[in-house]
């Protein structure tokens, strides 16, 4: 998406968290076996606009097709984007 808008950066990082209750999948309780929560952090060194950081973030929860599919899956998914210092 980056490459799209012709949006210039030098470094991306990620990083996630999750919560799983592993009781479900062993079948000790009748609890849900996927995700029920997820938290991804992307970091991003660029010189560009916060405005135009904001669209790249927008263009990819639109179009990319993991977050999408993550968004779906776990109620409760949270991005956020940081700049690298």
């Amino acid at each position: 998406m980056a490459k799209k808008i012709r949006f210039s950066y030098d470094g991306l990082e990620t990083a996630a968290e999750g919560m799983l209750d592993t009781r479900g999948r062993m079948g000790l309780a009748d609890v849900p076996v996927h995700y029920t929560a997820v938290r991804l952090t992307v970091r991003i060194r660029t010189d560009e606009s916060d405005e135009r950081l904001g669209r790249l973030s927008a263009l990819v929860a639109r179009y990319c097709p993991v977050d999408s599919f993550v968004r779906a899956a776990v109620p409760d998914y949270v991005v956020t984007w940081e700049r690298m210092g």
